[in-house]
């Protein structure tokens, strides 16, 4: 005898109520303190995938959860229905809106969807805070002060919840893309070790570069799928959680519970957009990938066979450009506009135009806008590293004549403040014999350039830097980049121009950085023609020299 249907709808609302109040209750035991407000609110999260999954009309079952867990805290009735009340409401505008804009969204496959939903949990989330506490506070006053931490704190967690939780359900809900093998599943076995590994030693080493864990959710995006990169985010926020709340260990611990929070669940939330952002560039390329795959298959059939090599030849070769193109303007862009934001408005926060925030809040604020520069960085640098490795950089050279006393001016002007704030000597020397002008790529030359003074400026304490330019053998010119600095052992000396490394793992951790810049740098050196070596002493210093030809006549846009 089949189940009648509202025993079916009584079941599910009765079901998502006890997920709700379980999961409440878990948040409840890492709230602030343990038993109140919590900075991260997963109930809000599981409520709207489950609204958007089993319908709209399940919404009874985050007002029951949410009475029943709040019920539970005080045994305050009242304060009870009210927060009850707003929580569902919330839960049913939010899904309604995103039914409406995206339908059930259980794989993001464009960035704008990413956007969309992101903007409209955030949006969203002000409902439950709002609905709640002005009622409350008109029955319990409260200083303004504790309202509007209380409802900043309330609005948080119900964003990061709905940011962190709900894609992990949806993606979760829906069939698997990756095909497993046994290389496979060691493959993700290795990415869970790492990342579980490099998680301890952030967060317990207190070394505070916490985005040098931002290349495994990129690794978990580019071998994997969007599953398993909503799991690695949340494994993140957990290991965040944890080791600030239970272990009081990592850069987030050193500062008063409230405020480590806040800033930990804005790295954390940038965490899973960028992932997400990610995962849906990827999917676009996968799709414009299989289009042009298919486009060739109808042509083959209707081409005889040595016209169908033919287009097989030429159209091998547009669909390989067209999908890095699309690849790198879309990753470009998308990734770029949401952490321009966010950066812009960490500034706006660090400037502190209005002066109403603590000293303490303004070093939140510039921590936050350092740690975008960081991620920044590595995006820039992922892409010039893609570019290079694709060939788009050969083809997008310009040659042309370079004066060697504007690129001297240049350099000074942009290295001499900051030699000045380090208390270090700083020359650049040209010496006798060279020619006015250079002929090769002057804006890859002064990436080069630029890249390798800024690594001499950051790993020297005292001394100088130099720049000398000379004439070398077999009418070429040597950029010689000198310093003082900590120096570079004689068996690492090569492998730090591979990606990611750098001559000790300390190193990123006390200076920064992500192993790329001299990797780029080398790849550009060739590319004009020269090549760029290194030798270096153990506390004395190092010297890298950029060798290039006086004149380069190769194409700019070679066929």
């Amino acid at each position: 005898m089949p189940i009648p249907a509202r025993w079916l709808h009584a079941a599910l609302i009765l079901l998502l109520a006890a997920l709700y109040f379980a999961a409440a209750k878990l948040s409840l035991v890492v709230a602030i303190p343990p038993g109140y407000a919590t900075a991260i609110w997963p109930p809000s999260g599981i409520a709207l995938a489950l609204l958007l999954l089993g319908g709209i009309r399940l919404w009874p079952g985050v007002w029951i959860g949410s009475f029943a867990a709040n019920l539970t805290v005080e045994a305050a009735l009242l304060p009870s229905l009210v927060i009850a009340t707003g929580s569902a409401l919330q839960a049913f505008a939010v899904a309604t809106l995103v039914r409406q804009q995206l339908g059930v969204p259980k794989q993001f496959e464009r960035v704008q969807e990413v956007l969309r939903f992101v903007g409209l949990a955030v949006g969203g989330a002000i409902i439950a805070p709002t609905v709640a506490l002005l009622p409350l506070a008109s029955i319990y006053p409260l200083p303004a002060t504790d309202l509007v931490n209380n409802w900043w704190t309330w609005w948080q967690g119900d964003a990061c919840g709905m940011l962190i939780f709900t894609p992990l359900i949806l993606s979760w809900s829906a069939p698997g893309t990756v095909e497993w093998t046994w290389r496979r599943a060691f493959e993700a076995a290795l990415l869970a070790g790492l990342l579980l590994f490099i998680g301890a030693v952030v967060f317990t080493a207190g070394f505070g570069r916490t985005f040098v864990m931002m290349p495994f959710v990129i690794w978990a995006a580019f071998r994997f799928g969007q599953r398993e990169v909503t799991l690695a985010s949340t494994l993140v926020c957990g290991m965040a959680l944890w080791y600030t709340l239970r272990a009081e260990a990592g850069p987030f611990a050193s500062v008063p519970l409230n405020e480590s929070l806040l800033l930990l669940l804005v790295f954390v939330s940038t965490v899973v957009v960028t992932g997400l952002i990610l995962c849906a560039v990827l999917h676009q390329l996968r799709a414009a990938m299989d289009a042009l795959r298919g486009r060739t298959v109808r042509s083959e059939r209707a081409l005889s066979e040595r016209e169908a090599e033919l287009l097989r030849a030429k159209e091998a070769a547009e669909r390989a450009n067209e999908a890095k193109s699309q690849f790198l303007a879309n990753m470009s862009h998308e990734l770029r506009t949401p952490l321009n934001s966010l950066l812009i408005l960490a500034q706006l926060l660090a400037d502190n135009a209005g002066k109403n925030l603590t000293p303490k809040q303004v070093q939140f604020a510039q921590t936050i806008h350092a740690s975008g520069i960081d991620l920044l960085m590595l995006i820039n640098d992922l892409l010039d590293l893609a570019k290079i490795e694709s060939g788009a950089a050969a083809t997008m050279l310009n040659v042309s004549a370079a004066r060697l006393d504007e690129l001297r001016q240049e350099l000074e002007n942009g290295f001499r403040q900051l030699a000045q704030q380090k208390g270090l000597r700083f020359a650049i020397v040209l010496e006798p014999g060279l020619p006015q002008t250079l002929r090769t790529d002057a804006t890859r030359l002064k990436q080069v350039l630029k890249n390798l003074l800024a690594n001499a400026f950051k790993f020297t304490q005292r001394g100088g830097v130099q720049l000398v330019m000379a004439p070398a053998a077999g009418k070429a010119v040597a950029f010689s980049v000198i310093d003082t600095g900590i120096g570079i052992p004689p068996e690492k000396q090569e492998m730090i121009f591979e990606a990611f490394r750098q001559a000790d793992g300390s190193t990123s951790r006390q200076y920064g950085g992500t192993g790329l810049g001299l990797s780029i740098s080398r790849e550009l050196a060739r590319l004009l023609g020269g090549e760029l070596s290194v030798a270096s002493t153990p506390g004395q210093g190092s010297t890298f020299t950029l060798r290039l030809p006086l004149s380069d006549e190769r194409a700019t846009a070679p066929v």
